[in-house]
Order: structure tokens, then sequence, then C-alpha cells
């Protein structure tokens, strides 16, 4: 046989090189489970991870326990920005903001958020405690800023929040703003005021990350949310730095024209409006308290305005939700009257108070304060009325009010008009006094809401009333010493209780007592003229001694031609204007 006939014959084995063995002794099975477990614990973890940091900094939402501490950690550890800077921040004799400092920027020069009255904090829970505070936001502040609605604020965050289970990363920073904001006007209201709003307020900015890194929708509602408290703590948000990045955001996505509400449903339509227009009443009294240009013009404005709908109509079908015909304290009506307001202001700002407006002639001057007059007595006489107003912007009162203080402004010293005439500080004499007595009558009714710009809109009235009486002997006749005294004493006693012992209203305090007492001296015939004083009144309304008092440069005092005084003497820079908005 030959080799190749013998390897034939061979028979073959087969190789169980790839042949998977059982083997008994395997542990893949245990493997594989303990891949499961660890996997499963990895998911756990993150689901932990995540419900802590939408919960970060709150409480135990179940059950009662006390309030956060004030210093219980650190804002920096969350947030590093401009946003959480004082409003108002001192500057050096060579800023260019130091003709800011001889405005109201004095009264808070130096303060700091810390300076506010520290609340005794009690136990408090969300579920039990949570809803009042939620209620006072709505009733009181909602009106002006109607920035939420209350059912989906409610459905979507709210409930969620007090349940442990946010839906979403804004939950935790709406709430506790909300909760801050209800606190802070609680606290004023002297109401049962054991509940810390500083503490709220930290929990809330602690989340600053996620609402900047939000949608542009979600971020505009958080920081006007933010804004509101903020004009109650000026010196805890920097207002300029956040509304001002609301409306950039604002503009970059058209929010503030028509063609932005192309495919929206009813209820998205009407809260881009909402949104919009609280973002433009804002940033006009934001800017024009600090003196600074406003940042959308109305001809750059198409979106309408919002439908005087409630927030209940606007959860229900688009076909029933009917515009009130008269208004209702849970609709758009007193909001679209303050839009108007703040139209009709920005439009006064611009006209007598911006830095370019100087020197407007007199019969072109006339004619710009005829026209606002008129507009502002028509705003007055259509504004809405209400059987039973819950908050401040909803009474008659405020409305009178603003009136007033519009008025002040139209007539009151100002870049285009340094020198008021006879008729221009009688108006301005009458107005401030009733704006005194219509405050006082909101504080009978515990209706006044504490805002930074409603402290500057009665100091300034009482700088203006002031003002009055000494610049114009015939206002000086028609009152006595003893009324003057009163209304003193009337404004003096308001600062003292709606800044509930913050030192921005005892400085105020301190600044009209050594006006007053000035102004009360000169009707005793003997007392002679303070020049000093006189130059301390024209520097609150933004117009400022340029030169030191002098023979050439004569500080102006009372009865004499004041319009041949200002000619050569008298700065006009660093305008402040604090005053003209509510």
């Amino acid at each position: 046989m030959s080799p190749k006939e013998a390897k034939a014959a061979v028979s073959c084995v087969p190789s169980d090189r790839l042949v998977i063995k059982v083997d008994r002794d395997c542990e893949c099975d245990h493997l594989r489970n303990q891949v499961e477990n660890l996997k499963s614990r990895v998911r756990e973890l993150q689901s932990q991870l995540a419900l802590h940091r939408d919960r970060a900094g709150s409480h135990d939402l179940r059950q009662p326990i006390s309030e956060p501490s004030d210093g219980a950690g650190s804002l920096e550890k969350f947030y590093r920005g401009r946003m959480l800077l004082p409003t108002f921040r001192g500057s050096n004799a060579h800023s260019p903001e130091v003709g800011f400092m001889s405005s109201p920027w004095q009264l808070w020069n130096g303060l700091s958020a810390s300076d506010a009255p520290t609340i005794t904090t009690t136990s408090f829970s969300l579920q039990d405690d949570g809803p009042s505070l939620v209620d006072v936001f709505f009733d009181r502040r909602w009106p002006q800023f109607p920035v939420l609605h209350r059912p989906t604020f409610m459905e979507q965050h709210y409930l969620p929040f007090v349940s442990g289970r946010p839906r979403s990363k804004l939950s935790a920073f709406q709430v506790n703003i909300v909760l801050a904001i209800g606190a802070s006007e609680k606290a004023r209201t002297g109401c049962n005021a054991s509940v810390s709003y500083q503490g709220f307020f930290k929990a809330a900015v602690r989340e600053l990350d996620n609402v900047l890194a939000a949608d542009d929708i979600d971020c505009i509602q958080c920081l006007l949310l933010l804004c509101i408290f903020g004009s109650n703590e000026p010196q805890s948000v920097n207002l300029w730095q956040a509304v001002g990045l609301a409306l950039r955001l604002a503009v970059g996505i058209d929010l503030h024209r028509r063609e932005a509400l192309t495919g929206k449903s009813l209820l998205e339509a009407e809260m881009c409006k909402r949104l919009f227009w609280s973002l433009y009443t804002i940033d006009r009294s934001i800017s024009i308290s600090l003196g600074r240009p406003i940042g959308i013009q109305d001809a750059d404005v198409t979106i309408s305005l919002p439908l005087l709908l409630s927030d209940e109509k606007l959860s229900g079908p688009a076909e029933q939700a009917v515009p009130n015909v008269c208004p209702d304290i849970k609709d758009m009506s007193a909001f679209r009257h303050i839009i108007e307001l703040r139209r009709i202001n920005a439009n006064i700002y611009r006209a007598l108070h911006s830095a370019a407006g100087v020197n407007i002639e007199s019969s072109n001057l006339d004619s710009i304060r005829q026209q606002h007059y008129a507009l502002l007595n028509t705003w007055l006489l259509s504004a809405p009325r209400y059987l039973a107003p819950v908050s401040m912007y909803q009474t008659s009162e405020w409305f009178q009010i603003a009136y007033h203080q519009a008025v002040i402004n139209v007539y009151r010293p100002s870049h285009a008009s340094p020198v008021s005439s006879a008729d221009a500080i009688r108006l301005c004499a009458d107005s401030s006094i009733s704006l005194i007595s219509c405050y006082n009558a909101l504080y009978a009714k515990n209706k006044i809401i504490y805002t930074f710009v409603a402290l500057d809109s009665l100091f300034m009235s009482a700088v203006t009333m002031l003002y009055s009486i000494r610049a114009s002997a015939a206002v000086r006749h028609e009152l006595t010493k003893e009324v003057v005294e009163s209304n003193i004493e009337s404004c003096v006693g308001l600062l003292s209780k709606i800044s509930h012992g913050r030192i921005v209203g005892e400085r105020s305090i301190q600044i009209i007592r050594r006006l007053g007492n000035a102004t009360l001296a000169v009707f005793d015939t003997t007392s002679s003229a303070e020049s000093d004083i006189d130059t301390e009144f024209m520097s609150w309304f933004g117009v400022k001694c340029q030169n030191p008092p002098g023979p050439e440069y004569p500080t102006p005092s009372i009865d004499i031609a004041w319009n041949d005084l200002f000619e050569h003497g008298y700065d006009l820079n660093g305008f402040y204007n604090g005053d003209l908005l509510l």
C-alpha cells in the first residue's frame, strides 16, 4: 500500500477546539448577576443625586422643621455672578457715577442685604404653611407682575416639589422664590411674620445655575421672579443686571413681536404676552429709577396686550375664554392700566428728564407739559374700579398716588427746566400733599406694598412738598406753620412704618426732618435763608451745584428769580429720577 493510500485510510477525529463546553464549576451566572446588581445600584445613586440637586438647600418637605439658618451654605458655592450684587453701589469721587450719589442713591449707599431686620423663625411646613405664602404672592404681587399661571405653577412645580418628586430642575427655584416674596410681603403686613424670607431666597438662588441653563422662556420667567423679590430687597439682587439679561433673552426670541405668537395655544400665547409686558414695565421702572436708558422703545414693540382673562379661563377650552367686560381682581385689567402708566412715565422721562433734554424753550416746554398732563388726567379717569381690591395696585388710592407722582415729575425742576414757574410749584405742592395723604389712607387699610421705589416715591414727595413751600411765598401764604408741621410728621411717620426699622428708612427720616426744620424756619420772617439747604433741594432733583456758592454764582434761595441763578452755575449731570415710578 502506498503512503498516499495509507494516509487516506486514516479515520478523521473531530476537533473540540471550537466547541463550548459546560463547566460545572463556572461562575458566569454569578458574575452576570453581580453586574446587573451594580448597574441597578448606579441607577439608584444617579436618581438620588438628581433628587438631591433638585432639593438642595430645601427642608424635609413632609415634616415641620425649622427654617434654614441664614448662615447655612454659601451662595458662592452655587452661583458666582453680578446678579447677586447690590443694585445700589457706592462710587469714588472720580467715578462717572458720582453725580448719582447726590440723589436718592445716597439713601442706599453703603447698605447691604444684611442691613435688613432679621426675623426670628419658627417651624415651617410646606404642606401646612406654604399655601398661605403662595396666596400672599398671588394676591399682592401677581396683579402687578402676572408672570406665573397659577394652575400651571401649582400642578407642575409646587405640588410635585412638596411631595418630594419635583418634575423640573426649576421647581426648587420657582417654589422658593415665590415663598420668599410671599414671606417678605407677610413680614411687612404684621400678619404672623415669623417666617424668614431670607432663608427661602438663599434656597432659591442656589438654583440660579439651573435657571441660566434653562430654555429662554423659562429663564425669563425665573429672572422676572428674581426681580420682583429684588424690588423688595434691592441690595440682594442687582436689578439692572437681571432685568437687562431677561430683556436681551426676550428680544433674542422676538418676544416683543406679534409673530412670536404664531402657532401657540391660547395659554402659551397669553403667557408670552404677560411675560413680555411684565418685562416691559419693570424695565421702565428700573431704567428710569437708576437714571439709565430704557431697554426697549415703543416703536419696536408689536405684540398685543394681554386679554382680560383670569387664570381659570386660560385653563379652560379656548372657545370659552371670553374676555371680561367689567374689571375683575383676577384678570389683567389692573396690569394693562399699569402698562399704560409706564408708557406715559417713559415719555415724560425722555421729554423732560433725560440727559440730552436740556434747556427746552418755554413755549415748547409748556406744550409738552400740557400734553402729558392731559394724558395723565385721561389715564386716571379711565382707571378700573374694584368692589373689593386685594392688592395695593387695584385700589383707587394707588391710582391717585401714581397720578400725583407723575404730575410732580411733569412740573418739578428737571433737566429741561431747572426753574419752575409759580403755577408749576403750586401743582407740585398740591400733588405732593395729596400723594402723602393717599399713602396714609393705604396704610390705614394695611395695603401698602413696600418696594424701594415706593419708599423713594414717598421720600421725594416730601422733598417736593418742602421745596414748594420754601420756594413760593404764595404757597406759604395758603398754609400755616402748624399745617406744615403736621404734614412733615405725617410723612416721617409713614417712612418709619413702611421701612420697618431699616437703615434706609432712618436715613430718609433724618433728611426730611433737616429739610423740614429749615423750611419751617422760613415762616419766621426774622430768619435768613440757608443757601446750603436750597442747594440740597436742587441736588435731590438731579440739578446739582457745579461751582461752590459765591458772589458770581449765588445759590438759589427762597423768593428769588431762580431762572437768573441757573444760567451759569448749575450742572445737570448725574440725574436720578427714582421717584418717577411706583
